[in-house]
């Protein structure tokens, strides 16, 4: 793979090896600050100005509802482009020296977050089944060739086998205690941002600023990400994690508010029982446990026909449910392609750096 191919924060990695990674180290460095890195500004700014946007999305549209998780997955999307901007074109040095231990940490944390990854898009896969289950009980209740207490048995059936997936969802058994997929990619997705190195002094400007800029890629990325995984795990067993960041970045105060927010939010759904913390499968799972007792209620009664007040009861709650499971699968797809798009970013940042790492000690 060549520079010009790799279309991610370290496709033209070459241009960053300067100061620091030069074969021309100098023996002495210049003051420099945030304001001597004009790009390095704009980066933060921008980073800053969407977390920002976030918090009052997330007051219209809910928090870790889809489309608020659409316009957070973004987020870590644009903020990985924006580091390429980054890249001094004028500084073209070559050399990686042995003590160049960002790469090391870079690339394994990469490797983590391509695990994530793959957890992120086997829970949307299972949101996606678990929306066949449910378009499968609307589908028996809408069919005409089947009256009465044969159809709302069925129904009831295909509801009821919605409940247990649910329930299920994700659930792995390992040495007997039950920890989910998500859960053990949450514990994974902490312990990178307890180890993230946030670079200091002189350091952390070289380059315009490129090693602050990766730091607070990785910190978008992590909390994030970290989100999706909460949202999609359903009663997950910790609370929600919470990123230490250092505090003198421009978009620190944004996202540590936004933490804060979030959990504020997490845990009062929590705490009111919900099953799952993504907004609309939580509804699609109040709607299929309403519908699901009516039925069950029409079957015990034996109550068929039914009367007018029991038809019209029937009939809003299988409304509910289409209404809050369209709202579900509209945003499924669009939230499977930034996991996909984010997957194939940090291959590209890989093959990349892999590749500049092997011309450079050739």
């Amino acid at each position: 793979m060549t520079l010009k191919e790799g279309s991610s924060i370290l496709a033209s990695l070459g241009a960053v090896l300067n100061f620091h990674f030069s074969l021309h180290r100098s023996s002495h460095t210049v003051s420099a600050s945030a304001e001597q890195c004009p790009v390095l500004h704009e980066f933060e700014t921008r980073l800053k100005e969407r977390l920002d946007a976030l918090k009052p999305a997330g007051e219209e549209k809910g928090f870790l509802s889809v489309d608020w998780l659409l316009q957070a997955m973004s987020i870590v999307l644009a903020t990985h482009a924006n580091v390429e901007v980054l890249i001094p074109e004028s500084q073209l040095s070559l050399s990686l020296s042995r003590d160049d231990k960002w790469v090391d940490e870079y690339l394994d944390d990469s490797a983590k977050l391509l695990d994530v990854c793959n957890v992120l898009k086997e829970g949307i896969s299972e949101v996606e089944h678990y929306q066949m289950l449910v378009q499968l009980a609307l589908h028996t209740l809408d069919n005409k060739e089947i009256y009465g207490e044969l159809k709302h048995s069925r129904a009831r059936n295909a509801l009821a086998e919605c409940k247990e997936a649910i329930v299920r969802k994700d659930t792995e058994y390992r040495q007997g205690f039950p920890k989910s997929k998500l859960e053990n990619c949450s514990s994974m997705l902490r312990t990178i941002g307890e180890k993230l190195v946030n670079p200091k002094g002189q350091e952390a400007y070289k380059g315009n600023g490129f090693l602050n800029a990766i730091y607070g890629a990785k910190v978008t990325t992590i909390f994030l990400c970290g989100l999706l995984v909460t949202a999609l795990a359903c009663k997950p067993k910790r609370p929600l994690a919470t990123l230490s960041v250092a505090s003198h970045y421009k978009w620190s105060p944004s996202l540590i508010s936004l933490q804060q927010r979030v959990k504020e939010e997490t845990d009062k759904r929590k705490n009111k029982g919900s099953i799952a913390l993504l907004r609309e499968l939580d509804n699609v799972d109040a709607s299929v446990r309403r519908l699901h007792d009516v039925l069950d209620q029409h079957l015990s009664e034996r109550a068929f026909p039914l009367s007018r007040k029991q038809a019209r009861e029937l009939a809003q709650a299988v409304e509910a449910l289409r209404i809050h499971s369209s709202d579900l699968e509209q945003g499924l797809t669009p939230l499977e392609a930034q996991v996909n798009e984010l997957f194939r970013v940090l291959i590209a940042s890989r093959l990349a750096l892999l590749d500049i790492i092997s011309s450079a000690r050739a």
